[in-house]
């Protein structure tokens, strides 16, 4: 069974028996991780391997073999922004995504603009 039809049978899996999976969404709030097929990347849903899974014993040895090693080589991080762990294969990496970063760069801008202006007043002050 090759990783695209271990996905795809997961993702049906999911659908057709999580309690946690309401339209398309884990417990109506965030994407699902077994749905979107995110599990390639590292991200796992722990009740579904727990509870949903081993109704399945082919598809449960599939998801281990393939999905599992694969989601290895990704390390668990702490967003330097907000706060929350996520999974990246980059160890540079500072921030969960778009919204974090642009944000901590606006937050910088603001302090080295700020720094800027005070030294601009104590140059004119001096009279430079």
């Amino acid at each position: 069974m090759t990783m695209r039809e271990t996905a795809i049978q997961c993702s049906r899996l999911a659908e057709s028996n999580c309690s946690n999976f309401i339209n398309g969404k884990c417990q109506g709030e965030r994407s699902c991780p077994v749905f979107t097929s995110t599990v390639n990347k590292g991200l796992r849903c722990p009740y579904f391997e727990e509870s949903v899974l081993p109704a399945d014993s082919e598809l449960q040895e599939a998801y281990s073999v393939q999905v599992l090693r694969q989601g290895a080589k990704y390390s668990s991080k702490k967003c330097k922004g907000c706060g929350k762990i996520f999974k990246t294969d980059n160890y540079r990496v500072k921030y969960c995504g778009d919204v974090c970063k642009s944000i901590s760069r606006k937050n910088s801008n603001r302090i080295s603009q700020r720094k800027y202006a005070e030294n601009e007043k104590s140059a004119i002050k001096q009279g430079w």
